[in-house]
């Protein structure tokens, strides 16, 4: 199979994922909107290793790594409810997840290009706050799929 084809069917898959996603969990996606503010300042309060209240490039990439790794948990939690609810069985679950991401470091370069409005270099709150809305196309957070089963 190609890049080509692969890319179409991981497409696909989002977009059916998301589909089904959307209509069987409504009130995950209602404390996701008040959770951006608690992801903020996590961020902040775990990755602002200088302790200045900023997010410098290298405090971002971590931090979007940190991300990362909670989507991922997300992504597990949520197949193995899906196991335990019998929407699927132990052995499809079993196939894996696969994510397409970009590397931590690109994506903080592009979140501190897009998201530092006075071009101070660094990330505050506010303006953290605000890149929330960039945050789904960099594949930012936790939010759990279920995929096509082949």
């Amino acid at each position: 199979m190609n890049i080509k084809n692969i890319t179409i069917a991981s497409i696909a898959a989002l977009i059916v994922a998301s589909a089904s996603f959307a209509e069987t969990h409504r009130a995950d996606n209602k404390r996701a909107a008040h959770n951006k503010s608690e992801i903020v300042s996590s961020m902040i309060a775990n990755y602002d290793l200088n302790r200045d209240g900023v997010l410098n490039s290298v405090e971002l990439a971590a931090s979007i790594e940190g991300l990362y790794e909670m989507r991922q948990n997300a992504f597990r939690n949520h197949r193995d409810e899906m196991v335990e609810h019998g929407v699927v069985t132990s052995e499809e679950a079993s196939n894996g997840i696969i994510t397409l991401s970009l590397l931590p470091e690109d994506g903080a370069a592009i979140l501190m290009r897009q998201a530092d409005t006075n071009h101070d270099h660094v990330l505050g709150a506010e303006e953290l706050m605000e890149s929330t809305r960039i945050w789904p196309t960099l594949s930012l957070g936790a939010r759990p799929f279920r995929g096509n089963q082949s």
